[in-house]
C-alpha cells in the first residue's frame, strides 16, 4: 500500500493488493483510513477520474513500516575492538545476565564494571538468532559467574552452554597437576 500511496499525503485507490477488503484490517487497527467524500471529490478532480474508493497510511501505519523495516535489517556482526571478544546469548541467557546485573550493589561480587552497558546495548542478529555483546576478560569471568548462580537456583544449560563455547566456567577449574608419587616414581603417564 505504501508504494501505491508513493507520499505521505497521496492516496491509494483500487487495484492489485489494495482494495476494501484486503486494506479492512489496516482501517480497523487504525494503520489506514479510507477518504472522505470531500477527499475523493478532491482527489478526483486532481487526477481527471473519480476514484470509487481510496486509502491512505496514518502515521503509526508509517512507523510500522520503519520500525518493521528497522526490526528486519540484519545486525552486522562487528569485530570486536581489541581487547574485547564477541558473545553470542541466546534470550534465555541475556535474561540471566538481566538479572545479574540488576542485582548490582547487592552482590557480594558485583558485576564487573561496565557490564551494566554491555548488557543493556546488546544487539540481536537475526541470522544468528543471538543477541551480540563484546566484553573483556573481566566480564566473561562475571558471565560465567552469573551463570553459575543460575545453575544453582534454576538451569544448568546457560552455564555448560558458556563453558563449552567459551572456555570459561565459575568457579575456575584449576589446572590438573601430576599426582607427586608418579613424579618422583619416575612413572610418565601415557
Amino acid at each position: 500500500m505504501a508504494d501505491t500511496q508513493g507520499e505521505p499525503d497521496g492516496w491509494a485507490t483500487a487495484g492489485p493488493g489494495v482494495d476494501a477488503r484486503t486494506m479492512s484490517p489496516l482501517v480497523k487497527l487504525g494503520l489506514a483510513r479510507v477518504a472522505s467524500a470531500n477527499e475523493q471529490a478532491e482527489l478526483s478532480a486532481r487526477t481527471g477520474a473519480p476514484p470509487l474508493w481510496a486509502v491512505r497510511l496514518t502515521p503509526d501505519g508509517w512507523d510500522v513500516l520503519l520500525y518493521a523495516e528497522r526490526r528486519a535489517a540484519p545486525v552486522a556482526l562487528e569485530p570486536p575492538a581489541p581487547g574485547l571478544q564477541m558473545v553470542a546469548l541466546r534470550r534465555s541467557e541475556l535474561d540471566v545476565l538481566k538479572r545479574f546485573v540488576a542485582l548490582g550493589d547487592r552482590l557480594r561480587h558485583r558485576p564487573a564494571d561496565g557490564l551494566q552497558p554491555v548488557v543493556d546495548s546488546a544487539r540481536f542478529n537475526a541470522v544468528a538468532n543471538r543477541w551480540i555483546m563484546h566484553v573483556d576478560g573481566a566480564q566473561m569471568r562475571c558471565i560465567a559467574r552469573a551463570f553459575f548462580l543460575e545453575r544453582l537456583g534454576g538451569s544448568a544449560a546457560p552455564a555448560n552452554r558458556f563453558g563449552r563455547i567459551y572456555g570459561v566456567v565459575y568457579p575456575p577449574q584449576p589446572i590438573p597437576v601430576p599426582h607427586e608419587a608418579e613424579e618422583h616414581s619416575g612413572t610418565t603417564r601415557a
